[in-house]
């Protein structure tokens, strides 16, 4: 059995076998409850179960399983005061002994905090089954049930969405792949799914990747976003770490120094015998996709390291780094013998400007793939030799835990046009226990455009123009119609703001001052600052 307890909840868990068993029968005063009678989710996923609190901001979460191999005791306080806490309870626990599941609170202000947790389960996620759930204050006590659910089959699809489209919002069927059936492999799915979907360069292309259970193994920061991101993060592996810095400010950078002893931390074993030879990438992303744009390999003049942790690359050039590009450095070293997060700190020392960033490396499982716990999610060019430097730069990844969804959106404003692929799978360090999968979804990024239906101008003053374009339907563009009175005279410019509707038309009226067939009409439509269409004529 391993127990996580402290010495002073020792004390309070004689007190409160009973209501393990049993509720207590409510009693006047303070009042607490659930949300809901039951709970569901799926094994491995972040369960969240709403609980109600009348004059107390306190109370006790008991959480057992079934057949009491595994227990919780979680404190939970209304901090906001709005009479409900949301207690997320993350399912994964996490290789090894001393894991435990994550408890947080689900709103500011409220707090969950995991006071004693048992288990007897072997697993790194909670079994499968009923878990009998109590809440309670000193007076009162209610009873709920938690129940985890084996993961589904796995599938994938991809739809091309505009800007700001929430998840919510139901995917159009004339921009939605086929995607992969349940169960399919890559291979399987590329056959399926012949088609390649097609994204106007500025929308989004959303992957879904139907795999529940993978929630609370994803739930923290994916640890390719850290500063430093090992390829393989178990200790003493030599292997690829990868910088990654983003000033807000223009940086003619001279040197760039690396200290992983931040804050008394461990740094790798042999960072302090780093020769130019180690370093396999050193350069600007200057478009946020992750790959180099500018190298300054070539810029390396000298290299200075130290036993303490800190390596110094000087230029013998500057390195133009501007605000909101990223320098991004992969090299070579050994991981020390740790695990966990520890903080490392870059300085990007400039001609008249210094720029300092903090971060963290994250060593042991939870730090391998992308994603974390052997879970990897890419986004690769097809046009590209070589895998992104920083393979999450391009994507906003998020897990829809009500479809079970992990979705993987595209800014295709920050890749060039060409075919691009996301590939999710768990690899070989991955727990047993998570679905096991390999997907992987295509699109295509093309230049946005719209072309004209027939111009028909009348002898009446209304003017209509309808198109068709290749961007997502709810993306706004505006409609500009320049009409200019043939023999001089009357000079109109008129503009209409218009939705792309789901069959990718856009349409507009306009009223002229006179009857149509006497103007020069040219129109045009804009999307943003970029003209997508026309000067076309119209007569």
């Amino acid at each position: 059995m391993h127990t996580r307890i402290a010495l002073v909840v020792t004390v309070l868990l004689v007190g409160v076998v009973a209501p393990f068993a049993a509720p207590a029968a409510a009693q006047s005063g303070s009042a607490v409850g659930f949300g809901a009678a039951e709970t569901t989710t799926t094994q491995g996923d972040v369960a969240t179960i709403e609980l109600q609190v009348r004059n107390t901001d306190e109370a006790i979460l008991r959480v057992s399983s079934a057949d009491q191999r595994y227990r919780a005791l979680v404190d939970v306080r209304d901090g906001n005061g709005d009479g409900t806490v949301r207690v997320r309870f993350n399912t994964f626990r996490g290789p090894g002994e001393d894991a435990t599941v994550g408890i947080t609170a689900a709103d500011a202000g409220d707090d969950a905090e995991l006071l004693v947790e048992s288990s007897d389960q072997a697993g790194a996620v909670l079994d499968t089954g009923r878990y009998n759930m109590i809440v309670s204050t000193a007076t009162t006590s209610v009873a709920a049930v938690l129940r985890l659910e084996e993961p589904g089959e796995t599938s994938s699809n991809t739809s091309v969405v505009a800007l700001g489209t929430p998840l919510s919002a139901a995917d159009s069927p004339g921009n939605a792949s086929a995607g992969a059936a349940d169960g399919e492999s890559e291979t399987d799915a590329s056959a399926a799914d012949a088609e390649v979907r097609t994204a106007a360069a500025g929308d989004l292309a959303r992957t879904r990747f139907g795999v529940s259970g993978l929630g609370g193994a994803v739930e923290p920061s994916p640890p390719a976003r850290n500063m430093v991101f090992p390829a393989d993060s178990a200790p003493n592996a030599r292997t690829t770490h990868t910088l990654q810095t983003t000033p807000n400010e223009t940086v003619a950078v001279r040197s760039l120094t690396v200290d992983y002893g931040a804050d008394g931390s461990t740094p790798p074993a042999d960072i302090y015998r780093l020769t130019q030879g180690d370093i396999d990438t050193l350069g600007v992303d200057e478009t946020g996709d992750g790959y180099v744009d500018r190298s300054a390999r070539f810029a390396i003049q000298n290299i200075r390291t130290s036993t303490d942790g800190r390596m110094t690359l000087i230029f013998d050039r500057p390195v133009i780094v501007s605000a909101n590009d990223s320098l991004l450095v992969a090299y070579e070293v050994q991981n020390p013998e740790t695990v966990g997060a520890r903080d490392v700190t870059a300085t990007l020392t400039g001609e008249t400007t210094t720029y300092r960033d903090s971060g963290t490396v994250l060593y042991g499982p939870a730090g391998q793939g992308t994603l974390g716990h052997g879970v990897d999610l890419r986004l690769e060019s097809a046009d590209q030799d070589a895998s992104p430097t920083a393979p999450l730069s391009a994507l906003d990844i998020t897990y829809d835990a009500p479809a079970g969804d992990l979705v993987a959106d595209a800014d295709t404003g920050a890749l060039e046009p060409g075919e691009y692929a996301v590939r999710l799978q768990t690899n070989e360090s991955a727990p047993a226990e998570l679905p096991q999968v390999h997907l992987s979804e295509r699109f295509e990024v093309v230049e946005p455009d719209a072309e004209f239906a027939t111009p028909s101008v009348g002898d009446e003053p209304q003017l209509s123009v309808t198109a068709e374009t290749n961007l997502a339907p709810d993306n706004t563009v505006i409609v500009r119609v320049d009409a200019q009175e043939t023999g001089g005279g009357v000079s109109q410019v008129l503009n209409c703001v218009a939705t792309v509707e789901s069959d990718g038309s856009i349409g507009c009226e306009f009223d002229l001052s006179k009857s149509a067939s006497e103007f020069d009409i040219s129109v045009s439509i804009r999307r943003n600052d970029t003209v997508i269409a026309g000067p076309a004529r119209f007569s």
